[in-house]
């Protein structure tokens, strides 16, 4: 089934304002999940996530769009800042602009339509109590099996929302392990 049709069979059971409200927000979306593992996790109803893969396969593309397109209020990890980079950049392309872009540590982007996207990343144990106290609605770990299981915890204990009916999930997004 190609993507579109799988979107299509998904919108066909939607309440009526429910798909005028998608239809009025049609030519505002930055970003699509492919067909197959990508669109099954974007729409996996489960309220965490691991996402695999072999690399290149869409996982990073997956947390980026899933912060510009779901939530309001992501914050998405890697270990190292140095690691970043990449997921940063494609914020920005997904966005299609670098307005609201603020790359001083720790790097933010805020979109026209309300989003907030942070980045961060926890090296040491310790790191992640400077997220204490900061909601987020979207928690996403690049190269989780990377990160130390108890800060994982600890950011995952900040996830929430005070907007009604704001979804909330965690994903935790790796290949393969490199190592025994």
């Amino acid at each position: 089934m190609s993507a579109l049709a799988s979107i299509v069979e998904r919108m066909q059971g939607m309440p009526r304002g429910d798909l005028e409200a998608l239809a009025s927000r049609a030519g505002d979306i930055k970003w699509t999940p492919s067909d197959g593992p990508q669109m099954e996790a974007f729409f996996s109803p489960a309220d965490v996530l691991l996402f695999g893969g072999e690399p290149g396969g869409g996982k990073t593309s997956l947390v980026v769009g899933l912060a510009l397109t779901m939530h309001k209020r992501s914050l998405i990890m890697r270990k190292q800042y140095t690691d970043l980079g990449h997921i940063v950049d494609e914020a920005v392309r997904f966005n299609g602009t670098r307005t609201g872009f603020n790359g001083s540590p720790p790097p933010k982007l805020r979109t026209v339509d309300g989003r907030l996207v942070e980045f961060f990343a926890a090296a040491r144990p310790g790191d992640e109590q400077h997220r204490q106290g900061n909601p987020f609605d979207l928690f996403a770990v690049d190269e989780a099996t990377q990160c130390s299981e108890n800060q994982l915890r600890f950011l995952m204990g900040w996830l929430r929302s005070t907007e009604k009916g704001q979804r909330k999930r965690v994903v935790l997004a790796t290949n393969p392990p490199l190592s025994s």
